[in-house]
């Protein structure tokens, strides 16, 4: 079936470009951790020099802080020389972010399921949160699990 627009013409179908943001590149935040030859700036790139970027990733080490700090501090500093003050004052090494182990992952769930508990327990009994884990402390499972039930409250979760 023919469909017809207010012109009384056949409506022609326009494909819908779909928009797919590229992966950036961590050119610059890798030169400046361990790269030999220095990246031009000004020169036209995929991707632009990121001041807050680079500052982000890098205040993540004990041995950038103070020169991303530096760094903050003169915001007002161009792209060009925020890249090549971090360039000449960091040392060259790399360095990556460190990977949770297994103990630490069930570390945190077990500290979230906590805190989940807590919470209960202070809506039920109007507690602060000090008396609330004083609680949690002597409560059993089974007067948990009541709590629970309790202040359940129902609806598409």
């Amino acid at each position: 079936m023919k469909m017809l627009d207010v012109t009384l013409e056949e409506r022609t179908q326009v494909e819908e470009q779909v928009y797919v943001k590229p992966r950036y590149n961590w050119m610059y935040e890798n030169n400046i951790n361990s790269g030999k030859v220095l990246i031009d700036v000004d020169t036209k790139q995929e991707f632009e020099y990121n001041k807050w970027r680079t500052n982000s990733s890098l205040s993540n080490h004990m041995d950038t802080i103070l020169a991303v700090n530096e760094m903050n501090m003169n915001y007002h500093l161009s792209d060009k020389l925020h890249y090549h003050y971090l360039f000449y004052s960091i040392p060259k090494k790399n360095r990556y972010g460190k990977k949770k182990t297994d103990a630490e992952v069930k570390l945190e769930k077990q500290l979230e399921q906590e805190a989940k508990i807590i919470s209960l327990i202070q809506d039920y009994y109007k507690y602060n949160v000090v008396r609330a884990k004083e609680a949690f402390k002597i409560l059993t499972k089974d007067q948990l699990e009541l709590i629970r039930q309790k202040q359940e409250k129902g609806g598409v979760k």
